[in-house]
């Protein structure tokens, strides 16, 4: 017994599956000499098969037709030559009964349309005897193998070479299909298989047992799909992305970052003449922080005053680390008066944080630069304007802003 598929529509006529089942076809050819040759069907249907004959043979001629591997028969009839295919010419068969024994497939228009047509999933089928009966399109597009590669040959053939994360072979190790069919029970697993020209292709797989009417194991379908992988590749890029633009201490937005959205604010103020406003911050005595109470009370200062910081920001604000104690936030479409109320209430908050440091609290002050891009102000000007305004205070006493 071979797989079977839901159960077959009532109609005389059934739609051709291209699945290549080794096949052997004997008969009597045009000239009246008895063959019996070895061959491939192309497609398969509930009343009949196109195969390619190496010998002429006349419309209505009958054809005995043998599943290779199996004891299986049919006998039908010529119903067309269908052209040259090789070394031989392809012939449509027809019989006037049902071939889906032979072929271990009942033929169901809705079920072969819902996975021929809309799944992009790889699929195919497997007998008792771990024989692939069946290949679908999606199977060829994800692995390179078509159906002739694969039908006929038993999947321990190891035509995939599926492995796991680790380089272990799953035929050998731990085959989810042969377990599914072992005990009845579906599985689902994440493996790479081997793509025809070499390079391994991540795949997610589910797998089920298929039973007959008695609940018999008689064989298992394989369904493998890139999408999760995809979703997995889509989150590294965003992983990449965040460690080339992320600060790892912090997780704020980092220089190069910052770097590049002041080059967007420019152009954006020199376009459509967009206020920006910058306020630049430095931590007053922080490398004292660091000698008195140790480096990892110092990254706590930091993680502290980034969400200090990332709490106050408007939902358009920019709040990333500049560089060692320094931060920056970009403001747009904010007046000059109102970015100075701003520093001044950033700067309260951060004098008014604090993390713990054994028995006691530390906290921290900022020195804190304010301008807004002008006329005649370009990416670099505007960074060197802040970072010069920012020192002013610091050289000031620290603990307060100076706006220019």
């Amino acid at each position: 017994m071979i797989p079977q598929l839901p159960a077959s529509s009532a109609g005389r006529r059934s739609e051709r599956v291209s699945i290549a089942f080794p096949v052997e076809v004997a008969g009597i050819d045009i000239s009246g000499h008895r063959f019996s040759a070895r061959t491939k069907t192309t497609t398969v249907s509930r009343y009949g098969c196109a195969v390619s004959v190496p010998h002429c043979l006349q419309t209505d001629q009958k054809i005995h037709v043998r599943r290779i591997g199996t004891n299986d028969t049919a006998v039908g009839r010529v119903v067309a030559s269908l052209g040259i295919f090789g070394d031989g010419r392809v012939y449509g068969i027809g019989t006037a009964d049902s071939c889906e024994p032979l072929w271990g497939i009942q033929f169901s228009s809705q079920f072969y349309e819902k996975v021929l047509d809309e799944l992009h999933e790889g699929v195919y089928f497997v007998d008792h005897e771990r024989k692939i009966t069946f290949w679908n399109d999606g199977a060829e597009r994800l692995s390179g193998y078509t159906a002739t590669d694969a039908a006929g040959r038993f999947c321990f053939e190891n035509l995939l070479g599926h492995i796991d994360e680790c380089g272990r072979p799953l035929c050998l190790t731990g085959c989810p299909l042969s377990k599914a069919m072992r005990d009845g029970l579906p599985r689902a697993a994440e493996f790479y298989l081997r793509h025809r020209e070499g390079h391994r292709v991540p795949v997610s797989v589910r797998v089920m047992p298929m039973k007959n009417a008695e609940g018999l194991v008689i064989g298992a379908i394989e369904i493998f799909s890139q999408a999760d992988v995809e979703m997995n590749v889509e989150k590294r890029v965003t992983e990449l992305e965040q460690m080339a633009f992320r600060d790892p201490l912090t997780n704020l937005p980092n220089r190069r970052y910052l770097q590049m959205k002041v080059e967007q604010a420019f152009e954006e103020h020199q376009v459509f003449d967009r206020s920006y406003g910058l306020l630049m911050f430095d931590l007053d005595n922080f490398k004292q922080v660091n000698d008195t109470h140790g480096h990892d009370t110092g990254d706590a200062v930091l993680k502290t005053v980034a969400r200090t910081l990332s709490a106050g920001q408007r939902s358009v604000d920019i709040v990333g680390r500049w560089g060692g104690e320094e931060f920056l936030i970009m403001m747009p479409d904010i007046k000059p008066a109102d970015l100075g109320d701003f520093a001044e209430r950033c700067r309260v908050m951060i004098e008014q944080s604090s993390v713990l440091a054994g028995s006691g609290r530390v906290s921290v002050t900022a020195s804190i630069g304010a301008t807004v891009l002008g006329p005649g102000d370009s990416a670099v000007s505007v960074i060197r304007r802040v970072d010069e305004l920012m020192y002013q205070s610091k050289r000031s006493g620290g603990n307060q802003t100076m706006a220019g």
